[in-house]
């Protein structure tokens, strides 16, 4: 095992086996267990790393190769930023129709990976259900901050609270058409 990180809430380590690289994290138990059952959940509809194995003080999930968000943005043409940036708003989407609030995403700057312009959420132990999700407010809240696009934050926030209302595909769709 390789250290990578110490968190908040855990230590992760790299694990290579068979020539395939791993995450193993270690929490206390309510943290890795609150994990395990989002992550199970949640990759049923794509979101999240690969759940591999998981015990009372650890699991194990999918390496991903890439680069977070933060240095991604550094880097990265205005089109593959619009392109990454839709790309999580759906994976925000689809978090918000399912009432899960994930949390992290006002400065999500640790918990997006990208991989070849496929952004990957990461850390799940925070994973809570909610009646008024807020995972694509608080990211559209994130973009705002970026001030990468000419957009018109008046309206982009009325359409946000819109959204909150009814969380309908329409009003999503509204919001997306002003991230030019």
């Amino acid at each position: 095992m390789e250290y990578l990180a110490k968190g908040k809430r855990s230590k992760v380590y790299l694990i290579i086996k068979n020539n395939k690289k791993f995450v193993k994290k270690f929490s206390n138990e309510s943290y890795i267990q609150n994990e395990v059952k989002w992550l199970k959940f949640l990759n049923k509809y794509n979101i999240g790393p690969k759940l591999i194995s998981f015990d009372n003080e650890s699991l194990t999930e999918e390496y991903i190769e890439g680069e977070i968000i933060e240095d991604f943005l550094k880097r990265a043409k205005k089109s593959e930023i619009k392109t990454v940036l839709k790309k999580i708003l759906q994976q925000c989407y689809i978090l918000d129709k399912l009432k899960v609030n994930k949390f992290e995403l006002t400065n999500p700057y640790k918990h997006i990976i990208i991989k070849n312009l496929n952004p990957i959420m990461i850390d799940f132990e925070r994973c809570r259900f909610s009646l008024k999700p807020k995972n694509v407010s608080q990211f559209v809240e994130y973009i705002l901050r970026l001030n990468i696009f000419d957009i018109d934050k008046y309206k982009i926030r009325n359409l946000v609270k819109k959204y909150k209302k009814s969380y309908s595909l329409k009003s999503y769709k509204e919001i997306l058409k002003h991230i030019k």
